[in-house]
């Protein structure tokens, strides 16, 4: 029958699993979703410090209409509600589990050096789409002690500089409490977090406009945004951090 068949590309697919783990693990208090852009484009940063954070930020975001899924160009599509596309590293698409969700989330692959510039060729491409891009700038879950935000990779500067896309800075804390440390130990910290019920605070800061890093040296950009990622950090977690050191050897994306 002609409009029963649904293109399984744009349901919601991710969006929805993640509010359903978030409520059977904990919740999130949620602060500053309205400047969250649904059309771009834009770049969504946002710090990373277990497996266990990806459910109650997609989730959060998901709420509030940018759904973390490919554009579905629907009507009210980037009015009503929005799309992001996280980029994710190549042990999430490798996963048998998670990997089929990240493809049908339209999540944008991120392996190597070389795989790394294909990756930000390929989000450089979803902006000028006019797309929003999600990014953990950290690139692992190598957490600090307190969980603040370290030393962020280059790939965000060069996304950010060569796009020149505003970037929605997005930090949290602590979703650790949740589960943290090798997949097997952030797997049984999540089975007991259902009986303990943390709860995740989760801040959106003010957009970074590209006026603010427009003509700096990638250094600087990158500066720019590890910055304020930390100071939206800081305001949910009520720590106080000295200033990081960025001028060390670049790592990959």
């Amino acid at each position: 029958m002609p409009g029963r068949w649904v293109n399984l590309r744009y349901v919601e697919v991710v969006g929805k699993v993640a509010v359903g783990l978030t409520r059977l693990f904990g919740s999130v208090e949620p602060d500053g979703l309205a400047v969250l852009p649904f059309r771009g484009p834009a770049i969504v940063a946002v710090n990373h410090t277990t497996i266990c954070d990806v459910p109650p930020v997609l989730a959060t975001l998901h709420r509030a209409g940018l759904h973390p899924s490919v554009p579905c160009n629907r009507e009210g599509c980037g009015v009503t509600h929005g799309h992001v596309r996280f980029m994710a590293s190549s042990l999430v698409f490798a996963n048998p589990f998670i990997g089929p969700l990240a493809r049908q989330a339209g999540m944008i692959e991120v392996g190597g050096r070389q795989a790394g510039a294909a990756a930000l060729k390929a989000a450089h491409d979803a902006l000028d789409r006019g797309e929003v891009v999600g990014i953990y700038p950290e690139g692992d879950v190598s957490a600090t002690e307190d969980g603040s935000p370290r030393r962020f990779r280059f790939g965000i500067g060069r996304l950010a500089a060569d796009a020149k896309a505003p970037v929605i800075p997005v930090a949290h804390h602590d979703a650790r409490r949740i589960g943290s440390g090798s997949i097997a130990r952030s797997l049984g910290g999540a089975l007991t977090s259902i009986v303990r019920r943390p709860t995740i605070k989760l801040r959106v800061g003010k957009p970074i406009l590209p006026d603010e890093f427009t003509g700096l040296p990638l250094r600087d950009v990158v500066e720019v945004i590890q910055d304020r990622v930390t100071d939206v950090w800081r305001s949910v977690s009520g720590e106080s951090l000295p200033r990081l050191d960025l001028d060390q050897p670049e790592k990959p994306l």
